[in-house]
């Protein structure tokens, strides 16, 4: 009769325990990833899309070539918003060391951009963090859909573990009913004040896959529902993490 009750409690105990520098290993050196959002004016949306995707991305990719960037992806945003960037650049490196070689880009050319992309847009805020999860299926494509999700959270152990009990079930579930292709998961190292401490990228597989978002997540909740584990993060999630602004967006350069 007991029995229930107890198991309820193990797994209570279990969710709360933080994760340790040691269980996470991107956090053995200095943070790898730098993700750059940009801004434009309404008029210069168009011309500042057609640059990010050419002179700006035909940059990263000499970067790449060199061995200075290990990949990249730039993402620009449907609409334009109040509080949402325009375009997005992913900068990975292959070790920390190798963020220096940015920072030398950074002196002559703000966020990258050379005097012709900046009289389009304006680097707004540059963030050094981690890819703590990803998964996926298949090799990127220029044209898909992205949503983007930032959030906040009150402690980084604490939030991991809701991440792994909470948010990856739904994410891989979403792979399994065909409606995601992939995502990532990004940790701000240095998260203080606005507007993120995490980052999700969920992929879609296209246009339709994204239109049936909450179809799709309404789906795989129902299953997750006899969890008690997940139910219990479900239940605290408000009081773990807080959501902004999210973006819908298309990837333009890898």
């Amino acid at each position: 009769m007991l029995l229930q009750p107890v198991l309820l409690l193990v797994a209570a105990l279990t969710m709360v325990a933080p994760v340790s520098a040691s269980e996470a290993p991107e956090l053995a050196e200095g943070p790898r990833t730098l993700i750059v959002s940009y801004r434009a004016e309404a008029a210069k949306r168009t011309e500042f899309r057609r640059h990010m995707a050419g002179p700006f991305a035909d940059r990263l990719a000499t970067l790449r070539r060199e061995g200075k960037l290990a990949a990249y992806e730039v993402y620009y945003s449907w609409y334009r918003q109040p509080d949402v960037w325009d375009a997005m650049a992913v900068l990975h490196f292959a070790s920390y060391a190798d963020v220096q070689q940015w920072l030398a880009v950074e002196r002559s050319r703000p966020g990258g951009l050379d005097a012709a992309g900046l009289a389009l847009g304006e680097p707004v805020a540059t963030y050094s963090a981690d890819l703590s999860w990803e998964k996926s299926q298949d090799d990127l494509d220029v044209g898909e859909v992205y949503y983007v999700i930032p959030y906040s959270f009150r402690e980084a152990g604490e939030y991991r573990d809701y991440v792994a009990g909470y948010v990856l079930p739904q994410f891989d579930g979403w792979i399994r009913e065909g409606a995601l292709s992939g995502y990532q998961l990004y940790m701000n190292r240095y998260a203080v004040g606005a507007p993120w401490d995490s980052l999700f990228i969920q992929r879609y597989r296209d246009f339709q896959a994204f239109g049936k978002r909450q179809q799709v997540l309404d789906k795989v909740r129902v299953g997750l529902r006899e969890s008690p584990e997940w139910m219990g993060w479900h239940k605290r999630k408000g009081d773990i993490r807080s959501e902004t602004e999210n973006s819908i967006a298309e990837l333009i350069a890898h």
